[in-house]
Order: C-alpha cells, then sequence, then structure tokens
C-alpha cells in the first residue's frame, strides 16, 4: 500500500484569501492536530518523569491520551485527504489512469462519492453521541479523582467527518470533470 495522490489537492478557491478556503479550513485543523499532538507528548513526558523521578504520575494521562488520540486523527483526517496522503493501494488504478484516463478518473470518481457516503453517514451516526454527551455532561475518569468532558472530542470527530466529507466530494468534482473531458481521449488498447 502506498500514499496516492488523489488530485485536485492543491487548488485553491479562487477569489477568496487561502485563509478562508477550504484548504485554509483543512490546514488550520491540521495545525490544530499538530499542536495538539506535541502538548500530548509533553503531557506523558512530564508523566514518565513524574512516575520515574518522583513517584507522583500525572492524574489522568491514560484518559486523555485515549481522548487526543481520536481528537487528532479526525482533525488531521481532511487535510490529509486534500494532499493525497491517505494510505491505499493504487496498483490497479494506477495502471488504469495511465491506460485509460477517462476510465480511471471514473473509478476515482466513485471511490470519491463512496467517500463521501461513508463520511456522511458517520456525522449522522455521531452527531446523537455528541447530543446525549452534552446534554447528559458524560466524562470520562473518576469523579474526585480526574474527570474530562466527553463532548469536546465528539465534536471533533462531527466536524472531523464533515470536512472529509466536503473533501471528497471536491476530489469527486475534480475526478468527474477528468473523467467526462473531451480532452483527455481514452489510449487505444495495444
Amino acid at each position: 500500500m502506498t500514499a496516492a495522490p488523489q488530485g485536485g489537492g492543491t487548488s485553491e478557491t479562487p477569489g477568496l484569501p487561502r485563509r478562508l478556503s477550504l484548504g485554509g479550513a483543512l490546514g488550520g485543523l491540521n495545525a490544530v492536530g499538530t499542536l495538539w499532538t506535541f502538548a500530548l507528548l509533553l503531557l506523558i513526558n512530564a508523566d514518565v518523569l513524574g512516575r520515574f523521578l518522583l513517584n507522583s504520575p500525572i492524574r489522568g494521562v491514560p484518559e486523555l491520551v485515549a481522548l487526543s488520540i481520536v481528537g487528532i486523527v479526525f482533525l488531521q483526517l481532511p487535510h490529509t485527504l486534500r494532499v493525497g496522503r491517505m494510505t491505499r493501494s493504487d496498483v490497479f488504478i494506477g495502471k488504469l489512469l495511465a491506460e485509460r484516463p477517462r476510465l480511471g478518473a471514473a473509478l476515482d470518481c466513485a471511490y470519491d462519492l463512496i467517500g463521501v457516503g461513508l463520511f456522511a453517514l458517520l456525522v449522522t451516526a455521531t452527531l446523537p453521541l455528541f447530543q446525549r454527551a452534552w446534554d447528559e455532561d458524560l466524562y470520562v475518569g473518576a469523579a474526585g479523582d480526574f474527570t474530562a468532558p466527553e463532548w469536546p472530542v465528539k465534536l471533533i470527530v462531527v466536524i472531523g467527518c464533515a470536512a472529509a466529507a466536503v473533501q471528497y466530494l471536491v476530489l469527486a468534482y475534480a475526478k468527474a470533470k477528468a473523467a467526462l473531458s473531451p480532452g483527455a481521449p481514452e489510449r487505444a488498447r495495444p
């Protein structure tokens, strides 16, 4: 499996400053995920040093790590998709794109439309979980020791899935244009 460029990931929306474009928004989510990863690294190291040197761990680190991993993944997933770094096997599609570009683009468009559907389904499945965590003030940890609310991570999952669905839609549009483009004739079979 390789990280295959999936096309359509570098163009910006005409007329919008970069920070207001889809790419800018996804880059911002990615940056937050990167900063969160760095903060998590510092927290884990502080916890390890506290355990080793002072025999006093930092409370709640396992719970924060569990929540953080989910949050970081969904913050960085849409940008990863945008820049063509989602892991996938491209042996078949790569050969098809080289030999029959329009057919390959059509198949790639179908793949992206399935991605739109999958992430839209994840949004609709996760939204009630977020609502429940918000309404019932759900938390992880042990009362009296350490607690952290669940709703921020559930909201991040909803936002990340929605952003991934939008990015898949942008990719599908670009590939549909390529598949329907008369300027990209199919290569004749040998």
